[in-house]
């Protein structure tokens, strides 16, 4: 029953919006180093997403997940702004780079500039890597526009290095491709959400910034209630050892909601619950579990089957499990 389990759809459109909010000046940095440091930063930068979605209601082919236009000034002494047309696409798209310069031949038309257009492609298509649309006429080629991207998926390999960076994006591409990799495996999910949880604990950040990350990998790393119930468990108890309360702060933004719902189920189904996950964690790690392990599954507590779940991710045998 519980090796049926899917992972709820990703709400990455919301997580990648927040994250450009929040750190656009950090997110140039990770993915446009050599732009960012053109632009004078003391400066403010102006969000123009209300000028953009002008243009953007009128095409809904393909998985945008983020759409800005940001208006910055640049370190050239003199009264002088860029537009950049930020993307973060989802999924495949046909028609994604004729897309691409339809905006941005309507950007010129409204403003009198041409923009720069900043693609991330956070898609699953390995292949899949646009860089330019080539327009011709009977053969004859008439124009080409190009646009800088970044591939999510380059940096698979690569997750360790990710999350040493002090810049919030390490850890945000990282979690953006265990969403990825774990897209039908629940309990691969489980493990890399918790994993990133602890490591904001760990890594000693500022409360703001490990609220902001957490906001991400909780929209990125979706889980089935059964195993939300067992990662807000695990947390609560890291977090009791810790002695921390940044993430019990984060119940106002729904942490608890897989707890509280398995809780008004009742005590009983809930320890049911808990019990045929492990049932399902420890038959995948060590194939055949002996009766004894069975039974103690079918008598414990609550509490127990929540310790003997953190004890899975090291253990060895069954027996240093239980």
């Amino acid at each position: 029953m519980t090796a049926r389990l899917a992972n709820p759809p990703f709400h990455a459109d919301a997580a990648w919006k927040n994250a450009l909010n929040a750190y656009f000046p950090e997110f140039m940095q990770f993915f446009y180093r050599e732009l960012a440091q053109k632009i004078a930063w003391e400066e403010n930068y102006e969000m123009l997403d209300k000028e953009l979605q002008r243009f953007t209601a009128k095409s809904q082919i393909g998985k945008r997940l983020v759409d800005k236009l940001i208006k910055v000034r640049l370190k050239n002494g003199v009264e002088c702004y860029l537009l950049l047309h930020v993307e973060v696409q989802g999924n495949y798209e046909a028609g994604f780079a004729q897309r691409l310069f339809e905006y941005f031949y309507r950007l010129h038309e409204r403003y009198g500039q041409w923009a720069l257009t900043l693609v991330i492609l956070a898609d699953d298509r390995t292949g899949w890597h646009p860089q330019d649309f080539s327009i011709q006429a009977c053969g004859y080629p008439v124009n080409r526009f190009q646009f800088l991207t970044n591939k999510l998926l380059d940096y698979r390999g690569q997750e360790d290095a990710l999350l040493a960076q002090a810049n919030p994006f390490g850890m945000m591409v990282a979690a953006h491709l265990a969403a990825l990799q774990t897209r039908t495996d629940p309990n691969a999910r489980y493990q890399h959400k918790y994993k990133l949880t602890r490591f904001l604990y760990q890594e000693g950040l500022a409360r703001e910034r490990i609220l902001n990350l957490y906001r991400f990998i909780d929209a990125i790393l979706t889980l089935p209630k059964e195993f939300e119930i067992i990662y807000n468990s695990s947390i609560k108890q890291f977090e009791k050892e810790s002695e921390v309360e940044y993430i019990t702060s984060a119940e106002r933004i729904g942490m608890e909601q897989g707890l509280k719902e398995g809780l008004k189920e009742g005590i009983e189904k809930g320890r049911q619950m808990l019990s045929n996950l492990l049932l399902a964690q420890l038959k995948c790690k060590f194939k055949n579990l002996a009766e004894p392990y069975l039974q103690k599954l079918d008598e414990a507590d609550v509490d127990t089957l929540r310790q003997w779940g953190e004890r899975i991710f090291m253990a060895k045998t069954p027996d240093e499990v239980f």
